[in-house]
């Protein structure tokens, strides 16, 4: 007979882990600091008993994108469901910088050869107190580099659904 677990469990206190822990403390909506009025929100939510954190791009009502965290033994990966339909994974990196997580291209599938677009690199700048989330994220091509920074602010009280 399987036990079921009541609550996630983890073995230690990785970096991995400390890393996943303070990405769940983004759970809630995100708007651009910049332009409030954008129809751009990032909603971070838990699932699967809070092993897995979502982060879900809307666009008004139509979800554009998707990226899923989750800890695979010491590593935290980020797999980013993109709407050019590849699937890039990216695996947590050192960062020498307090308070930024940061992921660099591991494999993707659904992509012939890193020659065609795809995130190759994700790292955020968690806040403290609720200030401005950094998220910067960097797309390769056989075109060149596409580096984009979002400050984004809440927009709710980042309460769990």
């Amino acid at each position: 007979m399987a036990a079921h677990a009541t609550e996630a469990s983890f073995a230690g206190n990785s970096a991995a882990r400390q890393a996943f822990e303070k990405l769940g403390t983004l759970v809630g909506s995100w708007k651009p600091q910049d332009t409030p009025n954008s129809k751009l929100t990032i909603i971070f939510s838990h699932t699967a008993n809070k092993t897995v954190l979502l982060e879900t791009w809307m666009s008004g009502e139509r979800q554009h994108s998707l990226t899923v965290y989750h800890l695979d033994g010491e590593s935290l990966l980020a797999t980013h469901y993109c709407p050019q339909g590849n699937q890039p994974r990216l695996k947590m990196e050192a960062a020498k910088t307090i308070g930024l997580i940061k992921f660099g291209f591991m494999d993707a599938t659904n992509l012939a050869n890193t020659e065609q677009s795809h995130q190759h690199s994700l790292s955020f700048t968690v806040p403290k107190n609720g200030t401005v989330l950094l998220r910067n994220e960097t797309y390769l091509s056989g075109e060149g580099i596409d580096t984009s920074e979002l400050k984004l602010v809440r927009s709710d009280k980042g309460m769990e659904p």
